[in-house]
């Protein structure tokens, strides 16, 4: 989700959704600093009411005013509020080393001195709408707090150390990313005006002058450049970091869980045992969600553009896949394929997920048929992957090309994680293409790409 292209509400929306959709939580927030305030951006599972009580953080006298401090800043109210101000003077008042918070039983905020709570207006609603446990994870960019993350839940003890640790290491890798986004908009506005100013000098200046002036813009733009080089450098290295860390807290929980399985399992009833098999599961579902976002990060680093035979690529593919397709019965018919420049690893891979989605997705007791078919024309190669599969209905056209989105949930049928189709249009955007789909639903499926004539 970082990786991709989309702007800052449709990332915080897919963000939030992933969050929710695999980790069940009632609901999830994020807020974003707009001038003064920390309304919020984006949120599944919040009630219209408690939105309307809770979107604003500034204290306000009864006229209307904004409180402010001893240095002229905006007071803001309640637990978020006091998440964003506390990082600015490094409290640790029931904060994490990295200034969040969370409760497990969030009753007991009722019973804080007042005179000792160092929050503004406390408003509790959260606890009023009977949610026992809640976080909130702030986002910094420059050190500076610039939104948070809040998760809440109905249930109590939703919270332990190692899910705080994974979120407020998203929560890092999210400010790295509006960092990055940010940097991405000023180099457009610099280029904007840059070009404006070009325009300028070319009708107002002398050759000279405007032979030194742009000199000096494309110094600056070429600074910029690296900033935004080095930001997506660095962001890809967090990735992997960060990847790599959350597993070791989801090993430690399993490690646990199977030792409390083993020494426990005839002491539980049957809810109990229920309960360790689903914590069983979901920690599963989250190191192969880590590792698949690994994996699509990963996607085009140290590659390198190699003349290939795509007859012969694919033909490996398809003794690969060797045991998939005698099991089918799939009939497979490839038309003859060019040899151009393409990033062989990745190309494989694109030929291998089409190919197996074609033999995957199909009607009960139906032959897969696959028809791999190659055009040339003026500035790129046109491919077709075409089956007579169960089809995909218009409206989950675009939808389908987005990470960790799946349209079958009953893994049992059609087993994945949503990730396959997202790795094919990483893949296509490498080589400068694009792909998409057409179909008829119940009578099969065409996926067209396009790969550009690359340059060694």
């Amino acid at each position: 989700i970082l990786n991709s292209n989309s702007n800052t509400p449709t990332m915080i929306n897919s963000i939030l959704s992933t969050i929710k959709n695999n980790m069940g939580y009632s609901a999830v927030g994020f807020r974003l600093k707009d001038g003064e305030d920390f309304p919020y951006l984006s949120q599944k599972g919040f009630e219209e009411e408690f939105l309307k009580s809770e979107n604003s953080l500034l204290e306000k006298n009864c006229f209307g005013e904004i409180c402010r401090d001893e240095n002229g800043e905006a007071k803001l109210e309640c637990t978020c509020g006091f998440v964003i101000s506390a990082n600015k003077v490094n409290s640790k008042f029931i904060l994490t080393d990295s200034g969040s918070f969370f409760t497990n039983d969030s009753s007991k905020l009722l019973d804080l001195d007042p005179a000792k709570d160092p929050r503004i207006n406390p408003r509790n609603n959260c606890i009023h709408w009977n949610y026992a446990s809640f976080a909130i994870f702030p986002i910094k960019a420059n050190n500076q707090v610039i939104g948070t993350l809040q998760i809440n839940e109905i249930k109590k003890d939703a919270f332990t150390p190692e899910i705080i640790h994974f979120f407020e290491t998203i929560c890092m890798n999210i400010g790295i990313e509006l960092m990055r986004k940010e940097a991405e908009e000023k180099l457009i506005e610099v280029n904007k005006e840059l070009a404006r100013q070009s325009e300028e000098k070319v009708k107002h200046a002398a050759e000279l002058l405007l032979a030194q002036e742009l000199a000096v813009q494309n110094s600056e733009k070429a600074k910029l450049a690296d900033q935004l080089l080095i930001a997506n450098k660095e962001l890809h290295q967090y990735t992997y970091i960060a990847s790599h860390d959350l597993q070791e807290p989801l090993r430690t929980v399993s490690n646990y869980m199977n030792l409390f399985k083993e020494d426990y399992f005839d002491k539980l009833d049957d809810n109990g045992r229920k309960y360790l098999d689903s914590v069983n599961k979901a920690t599963q579902r989250m190191s192969v969600l880590i590792k698949s976002l690994l994996d699509f990060a990963r996607l085009g680093q140290n590659s390198k553009l190699v003349k290939t035979d795509l007859n012969v690529l694919v033909h490996d593919v398809l003794v690969d896949l060797h045991s998939m397709i005698t099991k089918s019965n799939a009939k497979i018919e490839i038309a003859k394929l060019p040899e151009i420049t393409v990033y062989e690893i990745e190309i494989r891979q694109l030929f291998q997920n089409l190919i197996m989605n074609a033999i995957k997705f199909q009607k009960k007791d139906a032959i897969p048929q696959v028809n791999i078919n190659c055009v040339k024309e003026e500035q790129h190669w046109k491919f077709s992957v075409q089956d007579n599969g169960i089809g995909i209905d218009a409206d989950y056209y675009e939808r389908i090309f987005e990470i960790f989105q799946r349209l079958h949930k009953n893994e049992s049928e059609y087993e994945g994680k949503g990730i396959g189709l997202a790795n094919c249009k990483k893949i296509i955007q490498l080589h400068k293409g694009r792909i998409w789909v057409e179909s008829t639903v119940g009578k099969g499926t065409t996926f067209y790409f396009t790969i550009s004539n690359l340059n060694l």
